[in-house]
């Protein structure tokens, strides 16, 4: 009960800054202040535009271009962002393809729900891999991305419910209890269980710090990759 006592209060703390916070630091130098972001927050532990290990260089910084949230290692990957912003993104979704890729549920597409050829299109979008049947569905994902996000979401909840390996434990808080109300979110093409709202919304903003908790027990059960 004491231990359950702590972490709550710690939980608390974290949630006040990261409403306090937005999830994230103040404006970058270099990047034009942006709309709120759209889909998952940054979750890799490496820096979106040079794969450096983040905190290695100080701390990170949090911005949101094109809608998108992304984490730099120092200010002169910001800068690149600022300069070929381009370049950064796509290198970004490259690291988030080979990522996903192994926790993706469908076999169809997300748009059509036709079968996906031996090489589907791979689109990443608000930080979130989708597969498509061809070139031609890309344009419908983009304009109904909501939707394709609601359909990913619990696409990847039931393939992965049943062999998730923490069912009774909440990796912001520790055991879920009975009178906890279980929330079975995704980030990054994985479900992660958490036991109430707010740590939902800590779990939501601030993924790189639970989610290789979950990938952890998951790999340990042999049920997940």
């Amino acid at each position: 009960m004491i231990r359950r006592f702590l972490a709550c209060a710690a939980l608390q703390a974290a949630l006040q800054a990261v409403l306090l916070l937005g999830g994230c630091a103040a404006p970058t130098k270099g990047i034009e202040p942006a709309s709120a972001p759209f889909g998952d927050a940054y979750y890799l532990a490496t820096c979106a535009a040079c794969d450096t290990l983040l905190g290695t260089r100080g701390e990170a910084l949090d911005v949101v271009h094109r809608r998108r949230s992304l984490r730099l290692c120092t200010q002169a990957c910001a800068d690149r962002l600022h300069s070929d912003p381009d370049a950064v993104h796509a290198f970004a979704d490259a690291r988030m393809k080979a990522d996903q890729r192994p926790h993706y549920p469908l076999t169809t597409s997300i748009v059509s729900e036709a079968p996906l050829p031996p090489e589907p299109v791979d689109v990443v979008v608000g930080n979130r891999l989708f597969r498509v049947a061809t070139p031609d569905e890309v344009p419908k994902l983009l304009r109904d991305s909501a939707a394709a996000f609601r359909r990913l979401d619990q696409a990847v909840r039931t393939a992965q419910t049943p062999t998730y390996a923490m069912k009774g434990k909440c990796p912001v808080q520790g055991d879920i209890l009975p009178s906890d109300t279980i929330i079975d979110l995704v980030v990054a093409n994985r479900m992660i269980r958490v036991c109430c709202r707010r740590c939902e919304v800590v779990v939501r903003a601030r993924p790189y710090q639970y989610l290789g908790m979950v990938d952890y027990a998951n790999r340990s059960s042999g049920g997940q990759p």
